[in-house]
């Protein structure tokens, strides 16, 4: 049922916020998500009784009163789909079947790569290599204010066995509206025991931007991989 819920959410949001674009609906929901069970505690996985992650429950469960004052927003528009596809390795005609016009890849391959898509999460995939040399990966995100102005500063819970920076580490807006963009630089170490061939190993973390009224959050997923033989 949770598809009829959210596109009942989704309609609702739309109506409060006509001028926001489904990538901003989409960021308000899954940022004001929460990722906590009843009880304040972690939401356990029922297939192994364990507590659960990021590719367990997504963003988090949908929290309609805090999405409709989300804060901020990762607006994205139709030229970061395009980029998007580009970095992805489309090829230009396979891209201009979707659009329908002209367009020239070069500019976003120089630009950034798959992960710079303004998507409110991040994930990083690696393939482990048996060296002490740390996986590294860096992401560009902008934020959109719809809460008007305030400081923000980031608070982070890295995924185990990595190490996440933001800069900068807060952001003054000073109207809604206004767009502030930031780096996360992330550096995972390499597995510390040897891994069976086409295993792998998944840790979580969270990024979340608050003015200590609005907690706009993001997961953070390392994927660790060993390779097939």
């Amino acid at each position: 049922m949770a598809c009829p819920h959210v596109s009942g959410l989704v309609a609702l949001l739309k109506a409060a916020h006509p001028a926001w674009t489904p990538a901003a609906i989409k960021s308000a929901l899954m940022t004001t998500a929460y990722v906590r069970d009843n009880s304040n505690g972690s939401i356990i996985d029922e297939s192994t009784g364990s507590a659960a992650g990021a590719f367990d429950f997504g963003a988090g469960h949908v929290d309609p009163q805090r999405a409709m004052n989300p804060g901020l927003v990762y607006d994205i528009s139709v030229l970061d789909y395009v980029n998007f596809l580009c970095n992805l390795n489309y090829t230009q005609q396979n891209i201009r079947a979707i659009t329908r016009r002209p367009l020239d890849c070069n500019s976003a391959r120089r630009a950034g790569h798959v992960g710079s898509l303004n998507y409110p999460s991040f994930g990083a995939s690696f393939m482990a290599s048996g060296s002490k040399e740390k996986f590294k990966a860096h992401f560009v995100r902008t934020v959109t204010s719809v809460g008007g102005h305030g400081i923000y500063k980031a608070v982070i819970t890295e995924p185990e066995g990595s190490k996440v920076t933001v800069e900068p580490s807060q952001l003054v807006f000073r109207r809604a509206g206004q767009k502030l963009s930031y780096v996360v630089r992330l550096e995972a170490d390499q597995p510390a025991e040897k891994m069976e061939p086409g295993s792998s190993k998944v840790k979580s973390g969270m990024l979340t931007w608050t003015d200590g009224q609005h907690y706009v959050s993001s997961p953070i997923v390392v994927t660790i991989q060993a390779p097939l033989g």
